[in-house]
């Protein structure tokens, strides 16, 4: 099937899903730090990756990662005045960071105490600043950005309609949708990552897999269409049941690691 742009689509079965993403991420991770002695890793929240975060809080990812190389930033979270369990801080911290050996000072989240997600925003964008060693202007390029995908076509907090898909300035911004206040990193930062791996689960986003890949819809309407700005960095992974609505070349087609 030709998506039309220089992405890659690679199909996995279920049952091998958070295996193969873990792997991947584990080998990224090693080719940056061989780089250039660091990396910067973008995590999502939601349900997709939490098995993977397990998985590479456990040997031999655990042993084999050099964490105390690896900055770990959150893609977006709700802005909420003190802990809550919904937060995907809390769900990263419980699946990963309890876990791992990185340095406390390596993990970049948002302040929570201070008096608005506004100013939570700005505080998580001059981080960003100064991590990268960026001027006024300039856009952040993390070394790896991991993305899931909403059955609505949302990324991080960035949902149909946003603003959002516009900017082209901010690095984080307040946003609020259906009464809930969240920060998020905006999509010309998310796609100009240096690698972004799309990870999609679950049978409810096959509709919205299938309008992505066959170029059907706006961004306006689909965020997640920005990818065709980054195409050539991005790797799209679908289980299987996420790319039931997709045309395969031939029978022949792998389902663990099939390319479109």
């Amino acid at each position: 099937m030709n998506i039309g742009t220089n992405a890659k689509v690679e199909t996995v079965e279920p049952s091998v899903f958070a295996s193969l993403i873990a792997e991947e991420i584990a080998a990224s991770i090693e080719e940056c730090i061989d780089d250039h002695g660091s990396c910067s890793l973008v995590l999502s929240g939601g349900s997709t990756p939490s098995s993977v975060y397990r998985l590479l809080s456990r040997p031999p990812f655990s042993d084999d990662i050099p964490w105390d190389k690896v900055h770990l930033f959150i893609g977006d979270d709700k802005w909420i005045f003190g802990e809550d369990s919904k937060t995907n801080i809390r769900m990263i911290s419980e699946t990963l960071l309890n876990h791992r050996k990185s340095p406390e000072a390596n993990v970049h989240c948002l302040d929570m105490s201070l008096p608005s997600a506004k100013d939570s925003a700005e505080a998580y964008s001059n981080d960003i600043k100064r991590y990268f060693n960026l001027k006024d202007g300039e856009t952040p390029a993390f070394d790896i950005v991991l993305l899931g995908v909403g059955a609505d076509g949302h990324i991080a907090s960035v949902f149909p309609n946003s603003p959002l898909i516009n900017d082209k300035t901010s690095i984080a911004c307040a946003v609020e949708n259906d009464g809930v206040e969240s920060v998020t990193l905006t999509p010309h930062v998310l796609f100009n990552g240096k690698r972004i791996l799309i990870l999609v689960r679950g049978r409810d986003k096959a509709d919205v897999v299938q309008q992505v890949l066959r170029e059907r819809e706006a961004a306006q309407k689909l965020p997640i269409m920005l990818y065709k700005e980054a195409s050539d960095r991005v790797t799209w992974f679908l289980c299987s049941e996420a790319a039931q609505l997709l045309k395969f070349k031939s029978p022949e087609t792998d389902f663990r690691t099939g390319m479109f």
